[in-house]
């Protein structure tokens, strides 16, 4: 018996539904692996901070991080050791690129351009997608284990008072 949640059920959006549900940006509100055995860990800690973003030309950026991750005291990349960075490296996620939504299967694919790890660049990412008032769920299996990322829906007062953004 497998001690992992449930998955996603398939919204019954249409495409353009989903389209017009996913399009704006989103806040990281908990990014949890789901294991086998029933346990869960939370990659980025219990106080991660993300945002991922659809935009309405087709477009797609998501960042996630431990809140918590040290800083150098340093004004350049480049004047970090390589261990000091690469530790960092593994507080941190993030890829750009275009996406595309199969409606009827409830996937949005994210078609990663770009990648701070460069195995995931010129791959698709199929995630499962569920909403629920002004959250977004996200999820895939990635071995035995199942990643369900929540999303808020974040719309700042500039936009707002731009008139821009109408979620």
């Amino acid at each position: 018996m497998s001690g992992l949640p449930p998955r996603l059920e398939n919204p019954g959006l249409s495409e353009r539904e989903a389209y017009a549900a996913l399009v704006g940006a989103w806040q990281l509100v908990r990014s949890t692996i789901y294991h086998p055995d029933g346990t869960e860990t939370y990659p980025y800690g219990r106080d991660g901070v993300g945002q991922i973003a659809y935009s309405g030309d087709g477009h797609m950026s998501c960042h996630l991080m431990r809140g918590d991750r040290p800083r150098f005291g340093l004004p350049s990349v480049y004047q970090v050791g390589e261990a000091e960075l690469g530790r960092s490296m593994r507080d941190y996620s993030g890829y750009f690129g275009r996406f595309s939504i199969d409606a009827k299967a409830g996937i949005v694919t994210h078609h990663v351009i770009g990648a701070w790890y460069p195995d995931w660049i010129g791959i698709d990412q199929p995630r499962r997608y569920a909403f629920a008032g002004d959250r977004l769920f996200l999820e895939a299996e990635v071995g035995e284990d199942l990643v369900r990322i929540e999303w808020q829906r974040v719309v700042t007062d500039y936009a707002k008072a731009m008139g821009g953004a109408g979620h």
